[in-house]
């Protein structure tokens, strides 16, 4: 039953843990004025984010060349390597949940680049919490494919009885394959429909309910 006990927490990062919008989007910005190429209203950019760098940097510059793709990304890295903390914060309750939580088994599983993402949770002083961080370069494969979890596994003695905690379908997807819970976040960067459409164990509407679920009550 979903109420049963869980020992394992899998959380997104951008749009779930964070709220790094804005210093993705300025990065974005800054490598295609580099480049000469028009830049995009913010909102635009957040829609692309999720799908790792790859996908961010080709689906804003719509139908590029390799070439193209490869300087925009490094211009993009370059920059939101610097810049990546400007103005990205915990969205509210992440902290106090983190603390009441030491008892789980907890990682962040995400498709943005290992070191922006180590980088983050090391300068937003949440590191400590999460025994796992998997990157979108860390595997030969990202979400929504569940083999991205088998690092995590493979220090059970058993499949662990966990969830993942994500912001859009991909999240969604990769734990249904992975025969872990899901439960949807309607505060990140995708549409509460596309939300509701992936059909989550759980959905939530601030971090805050998070702790509310009945998986986590004593």
């Amino acid at each position: 039953m979903k109420s049963d006990p869980i020992s394992l927490i899998i959380f997104d990062l951008d749009g779930t843990l964070i709220d790094s919008k804005a210093d993705i989007a300025n990065s974005v910005n800054e490598a295609l004025a580099q480049e000469g190429f028009p830049t995009l209203e913010p909102k635009i950019i957040q829609g692309f984010v999720g799908r790792g760098l790859s996908h961010l940097i080709r689906d804003t510059l719509g139908n590029p060349s390799d070439e193209e793709a490869r300087r925009v990304a490094q211009g993009f890295w370059n920059h939101y390597m610097e810049h990546l903390l400007d103005e990205t914060v915990l969205y509210p309750g992440v902290k106090e949940f983190l603390d009441s939580t030491e008892g789980y088994g907890r990682a962040v599983a995400t498709n943005k680049p290992y070191d922006f993402s180590k980088k983050i949770l090391e300068g937003l002083k949440i590191d400590r919490h999460f025994r796992w961080l998997i990157g979108g370069d860390s595997l030969s494969v990202q979400k929504p494919s569940p083999q991205v979890f088998d690092p995590i596994f493979a220090e059970f003695q058993e499949r662990p009885r966990g969830i993942i905690i994500g912001d859009s379908q991909i999240d969604i997807d990769c734990g249904k394959a992975a025969g872990l819970l899901t439960c949807g976040v309607t505060y990140g960067y995708r549409d509460r429909e596309e939300i509701v459409a992936a059909k989550p164990d759980f959905m939530i509407d601030r971090f805050e309910e998070l702790k509310g679920l009945p998986l986590f009550k004593s």
